[in-house]
C-alpha cells in the first residue's frame, strides 16, 4: 500500500490526527541534523452494512460502517443496535481514504411515485469517525439513516431508488426498496397475539399508573436520572426514540448526536436528560414514553430502573 509521506513531527501529528499510526520509514542525515521521514497508511478497508427497520406508517433504511476486523463484530451486536437500525440484509467491503468522507448524495427533495425519502440524521461518514468507533473510542455507531414513506394515498405499491456514495473507491450505490407489504407486516393487529402472551413481568406495562401526575413523576425522575444516564442506554437509541414519540424534534436529534460539536458524550447525553425531566414536569404522559423506552432497550439494567420507577411513582402518589 503507498502512502504520503510527511516529516518529523508533522508526520507525527498528521497521523494521530486520523487515528493512524505513523510509520517510521527511513533517517536521513543532513549537516544541520537528523530528518525522520513518516509515511501515514492512506486507506483501510472496511465494511458498508445496510439495514432495514419496518413500522407501520414508515420503513427505516440505515448504512452503518465499521472498519473490517473481527472485533468489529461485537460491536454490531446486541439489542441496541437492531432497535436502532433492525435487521441487517447485505453488506459490502471497500477501501475507505482516510482523509476523505463517504456520503450518500442525490436524496429526492420531491416525492419519487408517491414515496418520500427523508434524510434522519447525516448524509457522510468521516473516515475518523469509523476508526475511533471500531477501536472503542467513540460509543456512537458511524451510520447514515433514511426514512422512506407512503405521502399520498395513491403511491405505488413498491418503490425501487439507487443514491449514489460517493468518497470511497469502490463505485457503489445505495438501492432503496420498500413496499408497501413493509407497513402492512407491523400493523397492530399482527402484533395483538404476541402481547396476549406476554409474561406477568411483561404485562406491568406504564398504562397502570395512568393517568400520570406530572409533579410525582418530575420527582421521581430527578431521582432516576443518574440510573437513566448509567443504565447503558445508547445515546443515538434515545435520541431516535425521543424523536418518535416527539419529546424532542429533529434538530434537538441532530444537535445532540453531532459528535463534531465539541462536546462530549455526556455532555449530549445530559441535554437530552434535562428536555426529558423539564417535559415531565410539564406533561406527565412523557413519563410513560421513557418507561416504553426502557422496556424497548430490554436489558437488566434498564428493565430495573423501568420496575424501579414504577414503585416510586406508586409510593410517591
Amino acid at each position: 500500500m503507498g502512502g504520503a509521506t510527511l516529516g518529523g513531527a508533522a508526520g507525527v501529528a498528521a497521523a494521530i490526527a486520523v487515528g493512524v499510526a505513523a510509520l517510521p520509514l527511513t533517517a536521513i542525515g543532513a549537516a544541520a541534523g537528523a530528518l525522520t521521514a513518516y509515511t501515514i497508511a492512506p486507506s483501510f478497508y472496511c465494511r458498508a452494512l445496510f439495514y432495514k427497520k419496518c413500522l407501520p406508517d414508515k420503513v427505516i433504511l440505515s448504512l452503518a460502517v465499521v472498519q473490517d476486523l473481527a472485533s468489529s463484530d461485537k460491536l454490531l451486536q446486541g439489542p441496541q443496535i437492531q432497535s436502532l437500525l433492525g435487521s441487517s440484509y447485505t453488506s459490502f467491503r471497500f477501501k475507505f481514504p482516510v482523509w476523505k468522507q463517504l456520503k450518500v448524495t442525490n436524496i429526492p427533495s420531491e416525492s419519487i411515485n408517491g414515496w418520500r425519502i427523508i434524510l434522519h440524521n447525516t448524509d457522510h461518514i468521516t473516515g475518523g469517525h469509523v476508526v475511533d468507533y471500531s477501536a472503542s473510542k467513540s460509543s456512537e455507531l458511524p451510520y447514515i439513516q433514511l426514512l422512506v414513506k407512503p405521502d399520498q394515498t395513491n403511491a405505488d405499491f413498491e418503490l425501487s431508488y439507487a443514491l449514489p456514495i460517493e468518497g470511497i473507491q469502490t463505485s457503489s450505490k445505495w438501492t432503496i426498496e420498500v413496499s408497501k407489504n413493509d407497513l402492512v407486516s407491523t400493523t397492530p393487529s399482527s402484533i395483538v397475539p404476541s402481547v396476549v402472551a406476554t409474561t406477568s413481568m411483561e404485562n406491568v406495562r406504564p398504562e397502570v399508573i395512568a393517568p400520570v401526575v406530572p409533579e410525582v413523576a418530575y420527582r421521581v425522575m430527578s431521582e432516576c436520572i443518574s440510573e437513566l444516564k448509567d443504565c447503558g442506554i445508547d445515546l443515538h437509541f434515545l435520541a431516535e426514540k425521543l424523536l418518535e414519540k416527539k419529546i424532542i424534534n429533529n434538530r434537538q436529534k441532530k444537535k445532540a448526536t453531532d459528535e463534531h460539536s465539541g462536546r462530549t458524550t455526556d455532555q449530549r447525553m445530559d441535554q437530552l436528560l434535562d428536555i426529558i425531566r423539564g417535559s415531565i414536569k410539564k406533561e406527565g404522559k412523557v413519563f410513560e414514553y421513557i418507561l416504553e423506552i426502557l422496556k424497548d432497550e430490554d436489558t437488566i439494567l434498564a428493565n430495573k430502573l423501568y420496575d424501579d420507577m414504577i414503585n416510586k411513582y406508586k409510593k410517591y402518589k
